[in-house]
């Protein structure tokens, strides 16, 4: 559960029968610390990225765009970890808000919607709507009833528009360019071609004495791609001989490195998140000999930053701005 309300929502969809038998589809949409409905709708067609997106387009519209936005991995909803990238998510990094999903096959990552289903089913149930414009009336009933009256046991029996005023806001500030999309897709993609490859043959080959034999077909891992681990005492990750720092929050903690054509990340290992990342090649204001402030790199990205890192990166981002508009050439070609 995130400490901050739009640190992260939720997004998940299922299919109501009415009762004259039309069945459609049901979008809920929860902020996951305060678990306020941002943006509940029924549509007529099955779950599919434009109504989907509309869903969002809504909610963001009332209420800012959140930092991520944590879906399944239904193509409606991300794509990434089929190595493709869906209207849906370049419509959200547009906004600032990094599109996230549960690991395949584990549904439980989105537990939170899926209780919600189950409370707002029950009201269904319990008056019975017969046609598309009566359900939207009856869930528009829900909302108002679920985030201003009903108690949330997970909230201390607070309501979720109390959550929701009373917890600290941290939204989306930025977008987010459209190459870490591209990368985090394209680290999907070969995830997903390294394991298929690891099927199509045997990893391990052992003689009938017990001696285990070298595998001439083994492919060791990619160059640009390694586990990194980060501690209290080297806070630093590094690229092409420079040492750059990282956030005290980083730190005991292991990440995935990926370094594309475009850009440096740093993903989570369990989730699939990419963490901190920046564009390639690297820019860079504040370089002492090999050591570089990950603040003062030019589009730097981090989700576990401090409230002291982030208002040095403000400060950082406002002299790209002013280099930009004195030597515009320059900065141009970087």
């Amino acid at each position: 559960m995130r400490a901050t309300v739009m640190s992260l929502w939720q997004l998940d969809a299922f299919e109501y029968r009415l009762t004259g038998g039309q069945v459609v589809t049901v979008y809920q949409l929860l902020d996951d610390a305060s678990r306020f409905d941002v943006g509940t709708a029924a549509y007529s067609r099955a779950e599919n990225s434009a109504d989907a997106k509309d869903v969002l387009e809504r909610a963001i519209m009332a209420y800012g765009a959140p930092r991520e936005l944590l879906s399944d991995n239904s193509s409606a909803f991300n794509q990434l970890r089929a190595g493709r990238i869906g209207s849906v998510e370049i419509f959200l990094a547009s906004k600032g808000t990094m599109p996230i999903s549960g690991l395949p096959g584990k549904p439980t990552t989105q537990g939170k919607n899926e209780r919600s289903h189950q409370t707002l089913l029950r009201f269904l149930d319990a008056h019975r709507p017969a046609s598309l414009e009566q359900l939207q009336g009856r869930i528009g009933r829900f909302r108002d009833h679920y985030n201003n009256r009903r108690p949330h046991q997970s909230l201390d029996h607070a309501t979720p528009r109390t959550a929701w005023e009373l917890l600290e806001h941290t939204p989306a500030t930025e977008p987010i360019p459209l190459p870490v999309l591209e990368a985090k897709a394209s680290y999907y993609m070969q995830v997903r071609t390294r394991r298929q490859g690891d099927l199509d043959r045997a990893g391990l080959t052992i003689t009938k004495s017990g001696a285990i034999l070298a595998d001439d077909n083994a492919q060791g891992r990619a160059a640009d791609q390694s586990i990194v681990e980060v501690t209290r005492a080297n806070r630093q990750v590094y690229y092409q001989g420079f040492h750059v720092s990282l956030p005290t929050t980083y730190a005991d903690r292991l990440f995935y490195r990926t370094i594309t054509d475009d850009a440096f990340m740093l993903t989570d290992p369990a989730t699939g998140e990419i963490v901190f990342s920046f564009p390639l090649p690297m820019v860079a204001l504040n370089v002492r000999g090999r050591y570089i402030a990950s603040y003062s790199v030019q589009g730097v990205q981090a989700e576990y930053a401090t409230k002291q890192w982030d208002r040095k990166r403000e400060h950082y981002e406002d002299q790209f701005a002013k280099r930009l508009e004195e030597q515009p050439d320059v900065m141009a070609t970087r």
